[in-house]
């Protein structure tokens, strides 16, 4: 019953996030989440640490747990969108390093849960794990958006590649029953890693896998729209969105002119001298 409550406050507290203006600050929130809920089964980040007080983050980030992970993904890992797995993780030496370096292995924690532990194997999680998943997912979005490029400033390259391999094997091993969402977290990490054909790709199996009458299914199509739109493929966002407009329920055309409005006026612009 305790628990049951716990969970109704958690859930209370990430519809607050979810739904908040994201900052950075939004960011330690979710990772606050993430550490209240785990920690449920003794098993949050903070638990971890203090269990591990004694190891720094460069014995951490190397934990043959982690390491055996990301490499029995080897097949995939090899893909050209995406870094090799650091050898090492060289000493930060700066108070203010160190503080990402940690925040980078916190991400890590939550997103590869549980392959830090040698005991817990997530059955515990039970009928949870549908909410500790959505937990997740805010947590990569949140990182992607605020703590890569922190990373890539401040030249922290091992742990920048470490946070794009885990969240990309994250997404290929917890959504794997959910390939449209799957598609939509592998658009944001190709993204991270600058590959805009790779982003594009995604977001179209993303749309294509979403049902019309998904609640989310116009945002998918914006979302692969303004892809193309971004890389100035203006003829094909066009076509898109005018077969969008034959193929989608009436509750949407009113976005979908304005969505044709716009692409023109973007198309008019182009090439135009000042």
């Amino acid at each position: 019953m305790k628990t049951h409550k716990k969970n109704s406050l958690l859930i209370k507290t990430y519809h607050q996030v979810l739904t908040s203006e994201w900052s950075f600050e939004t960011f330690e929130q979710c990772l606050l989440l993430a550490d209240s809920f785990l920690n449920q089964y003794a098993l949050g980040f903070s638990e971890f640490i203090k269990k591990n007080k004694n190891l720094d983050s460069i014995v951490l980030f190397s934990s043959s747990s982690l390491i055996n992970f990301l490499k029995d993904q080897s097949t995939l890992l090899r893909d050209n969108h995406l870094p090799s797995v650091p050898d090492r993780l060289p000493k930060r030496r700066s108070a203010e390093k160190s503080r990402y370096s940690l925040l980078t292995l916190e991400v890590m924690y939550n997103l590869g849960f549980p392959i830090f532990s040698s005991k817990a194997d997530g059955s515990c999680l039970e009928e949870n794990i549908c909410f500790f998943r959505d937990i997740q997912s805010l947590i990569l979005i949140l990182a992607s958006e605020y703590i890569l490029p922190i990373l890539k400033k401040q030249r922290l390259k091992e742990e920048y590649d470490f946070l794009n391999l885990i969240m990309f094997t994250h997404s290929l091993v917890a959504w794997h029953d959910n390939p449209a969402h799957q598609n939509q977290l592998f658009s944001i990490i190709f993204d991270n890693l600058g590959f805009q054909e790779a982003v594009i790709d995604c977001l179209y199996v993303a749309f294509r896998l979403t049902d019309p009458d998904d609640h989310d299914y116009l945002t998918k199509a914006q979302a692969y729209w303004a892809a193309l739109i971004d890389a100035e493929m203006f003829d094909k966002a066009k076509a898109f969105t005018f077969k969008l407009l034959r193929n989608s329920p009436e509750k949407h055309f009113e976005e979908l002119k304005e969505m044709i409005e716009l692409i023109f006026e973007l198309d008019r612009g182009v090439g135009v001298s000042p």
